[in-house]
């Protein structure tokens, strides 16, 4: 086939949806789970939800007539099906397929993929969709596998399990952590919450729309306008100051500000947990929290927050590093992801046999997050240092990024190309001006997923999207270079 996709979430769609409008139309998708939608399909733990606004938070193509100001995961699933219904995708998706491996054929020039059950798909061209938030971080605590209840995590959400009257511990403060226990504390009998660092929290002022709002979202052309103006407002604010990110900037410092006065008017009367929430490390230092829920949720008498993290597990609890046993009946691991660990659920061999795996030893890169020199045809949708950028989604980042993988694909056929492949120097060039980017960010200064165990950050972009969009427009044409089987050989 002409092009093999791998993920069916937001990137995936909108690589498919690229493809269809190009008049491209032998391609696949294949996706492990058995259903399309990503990270908005396997997350289906209580309170999951939308961290950003409604508005910003689709298709620019395909605007959706939104009930929240921040949708709930049924909601977005619900979008992502109708998009890839209306652009007659199903004929692509190959559900249920779990990648193993992936080979480049130099002779042939062509991409060799491989499945969990040994089947065998070859093509042109191969695009990476599997997302940056993909691979669960399991606990793992001596002793856990003796815990007498269950135990899941985050991801994989246990919906046999009940939790009314139930002592449940929820390992973690992050985003899904902050979503999840305002979610059960009104059921369970009494929340755990355990607690390495805190993180900084704000609220994001989350409601229902009221009548004429979605009378409003009803018009598409209201949604598209609404869409635009949002955008165009924080990247005004991005192009005329420095971002919240740049550590000792203004805005960094009034950030910082606003989340200690919120941490302030929570927990006024609650010193204790107020010093318990409070970080050590600068705004943004970590990924933001933005709830309106979790710190009231924090304040209950049925829940309580340890300040300390978890050191081994029992037949019937966790045992912090204080030494203090607390007794669960359920534990919930809000441990994250492997996300600086890029495409770790598959093996990528490209050119004389070198591994993708070894290529990034010291931490993932790519030329402006797209391509990797040695291994052609090869494309990262969502890959190394394009998270950030604030103003906009992934929907808008899928969208310049899948027209990235179509246009080389209509250089190859113009030119009579049967391979791209990415100038090392290019490569070079581009990181080694990122990275020194990014050592001003206050990413650089505290320990977060952000960074590969070498201290190289590579998830993160320290840009507005208009740099963003001017660059991939340029590192396309003046980062790669052209290839025929007979130069090849």
């Amino acid at each position: 086939m002409r092009a093999l996709v791998i993920g069916a979430g937001i990137s995936g769609i909108a690589m498919g949806i690229r493809l269809k409008r190009a008049g491209i139309d032998d391609f696949r998708i294949l996706e492990q789970a058995n259903g399309l939608g990503g990270t908005w399909r396997v997350n289906t733990y209580p309170g999951a939800a939308v961290d950003i606004a409604s508005l910003i938070f689709q298709f620019g193509f395909h605007t959706h007539p939104w009930r929240r100001t921040h949708a709930r995961q049924d909601e977005v699933l619900e979008y992502l099906d109708q998009v890839a219904s209306d652009a007659g995708l199903e004929p692509h998706l190959v559900f249920d397929t779990r990648v193993t491996e992936v080979r480049w054929d130099e002779e042939r020039h062509q991409w060799q993929v491989t499945t969990s059950t040994s089947e065998v798909y070859v093509a042109d061209v191969l695009v990476s969709a599997v997302g940056l938030l993909s691979n669960p971080n399991h606990a793992a605590w001596p002793g856990l596998d003796r815990f007498r209840g269950p135990v899941m995590h985050t991801q994989q959400w246990r919906h046999d399990v009940e939790l009314s009257d139930a002592r449940v511990a929820v390992v973690g403060v992050g985003s899904s952590s902050a979503q999840i226990v305002p979610a059960i504390a009104p059921t369970a009998r009494s929340v755990t919450v355990f607690q390495r660092d805190p993180g900084w929290v704000l609220p994001k002022g989350e409601r229902v729309f009221d009548e004429n709002e979605l009378r409003r979202g009803s018009r598409r052309w209201a949604r598209r306008l609404d869409r635009t103006v949002q955008i165009v407002r924080k990247e005004w604010r991005n192009l005329t100051g420095r971002p919240s990110y740049v550590a000792g900037s203004r805005r960094n410092q009034q950030m910082e500000q606003l989340a200690r006065g919120y941490i302030d008017t929570v927990f006024a009367d609650r010193p204790e947990l107020r010093a318990a929430v409070t970080p050590t490390y600068p705004f943004e230092g970590k990924r933001v929290v933005l709830s309106d829920d979790f710190y009231p949720a924090l304040r209950r008498d049925d829940v309580r927050l340890v300040a300390r993290p978890v050191a081994s597990a029992t037949p019937t609890g966790l045992v912090d590093v204080d030494g203090e046993h607390h007794e669960v009946d359920v534990i919930v691991t809000a441990t994250g992801f492997t996300a600086s660990e890029f495409l770790a659920g598959y093996d990528v061999i490209g050119r004389r046999g070198r591994r993708l795996r070894d290529t990034w030893a010291e931490g993932a890169f790519a030329h402006v997050g797209m391509t990797v020199p040695g291994y052609p045809n090869f494309y990262l949708l969502f890959g190394p240092n394009t998270n950030g950028s604030g103003a906009v989604s992934i929907y808008w980042k899928a969208e310049q990024q899948a027209a990235w993988v179509v246009a080389d694909l209509r250089r190859m056929r113009r030119r009579g190309l049967t391979a791209i492949d990415t100038h090392e120097l290019a490569c070079t060039a581009y990181n080694a001006w990122l990275q020194r980017r990014l050592r001003r960010t206050v990413w650089a200064q505290a320990s977060n997923y952000f960074k590969h165990p070498s201290g190289r950050i590579v998830t993160q972009f320290d840009g507005s999207i208009t740099l963003q969009w001017l660059l991939l427009k340029l590192g396309r044409p003046f980062g790669t270079y052209g290839l025929t089987r007979k130069e090849n050989a």
